[in-house]
């Protein structure tokens, strides 16, 4: 990767979190794909197939829980051998190539569109919302629901270290719908009607889903998950199916730790700092999953991701 400076910019714009959210990644993952298509001078078919993908790998890999990025590598991969059984010439492969990653962009884009257009009705009577750090899909889905209500209102957190909450509760405000925001610390009293908003439904996003149903999200949204269950709160998690990591169950999932100084920059010596980024919502804690396909129990993850996407599957 050393002899293509500008791909491992990409790498380390993505590693360092100057890329953020899935979509942003993948997006980012796919130009240092094509990138490497237009500046690479090697003319052997085969060892340029080998080495667009490993480039393509360590760009999608670049950190944890970014499955969207790699299911995109896989559906690259996967889509080009069904079309060519036998590599075909240079400059077909780069052209093939790139056709497909711009693909997968549309099926991302597509996939979130049905989503909302499939379920905000399911959710329409409902006016106080919650909702933690920041998703587009949840924030579409909320806009969605809305539909000119005059008592609707949605409570969301600050999200720290990095407060990505800010970015939803703008999104929010650019919507002309009433927003609340309020800090990590205070979400599960929110949740249980402790705070100053009776919330009715609490959804989030998801950065990754396993095929038994769990989902890992910003850390806190266990906390979340929890006062829901305990108050008898319904919680969603809004997501496309392009987030499943078909090799992750459970105990094996990595979640990604970011640097301590993020939690305090002139920390004083001496002082030990752990900062998850993420953490597992365990499937009997949510009540379903609002996606394209429809809104599904955590236990018909599997089977309908069999269904619809069986190319997910494919090694």
């Amino acid at each position: 990767m050393n002899r293509y400076p500008e791909i491992e910019k990409i790498y380390k714009d993505i590693r360092d979190l100057n890329i953020q959210g899935a979509t942003n990644i993948a997006i980012a993952t796919f130009e240092g794909m094509k990138l490497y298509g237009d500046i690479s001078s090697i003319q052997d078919k085969e060892l340029f197939y080998k080495e667009f993908f490993e480039v393509a790998e360590r760009l999608a890999h670049a950190r944890a829980n970014e499955p969207l990025a790699t299911n995109g590598v896989k559906y690259v991969k996967y889509f080009f051998s069904k079309k060519f059984p036998v590599l075909p010439e240079l400059a077909t492969m780069k052209r093939e190539l790139v056709s497909l990653t711009d693909d997968f962009l549309d099926v991302i884009g597509q996939s979130k569109k049905n989503l909302i257009e499939k379920n905000w009705r399911f959710f329409s009577n409902y006016n106080k919302i919650f909702t933690h750090c920041h998703s587009s899909t949840v924030v579409s889905l909320i806009k969605s629901i809305k539909d000119n209500k005059g008592n609707f209102e949605v409570v969301c957190t600050e999200t720290r270290p990095r407060f990505q909450g800010r970015i939803t509760a703008k999104s929010l405000l650019e919507a002309r719908i009433k927003t609340t925001l309020i800090a990590d610390s205070a979400a599960e009293s929110f949740v249980i009607n402790r705070g100053s908003i009776p919330v009715e439904i609490v959804f989030i996003g998801c950065d990754e889903m396993t095929q038994l149903g769990h989902a890992i999200n910003k850390i806190g949204s266990w906390g979340v998950a929890m006062a829901a269950h305990y108050a008898d709160k319904p919680f969603y998690v809004v997501t496309p199916f392009l987030k499943l990591d078909v090799e992750s169950f459970h105990e094996n999932i990595e979640i990604e730790i970011r640097e301590s100084k993020e939690l305090w920059k002139d920390a004083p010596k001496g002082l030990h700092m752990y900062n998850p980024a993420f953490e597992v919502i365990d499937s009997g804690l949510i009540t379903g999953y609002v996606t394209e396909l429809g809104i599904l129990k955590p236990g018909d993850i599997k089977k309908s991701a069999q269904e619809n996407y069986p190319w997910l599957f494919t090694s």
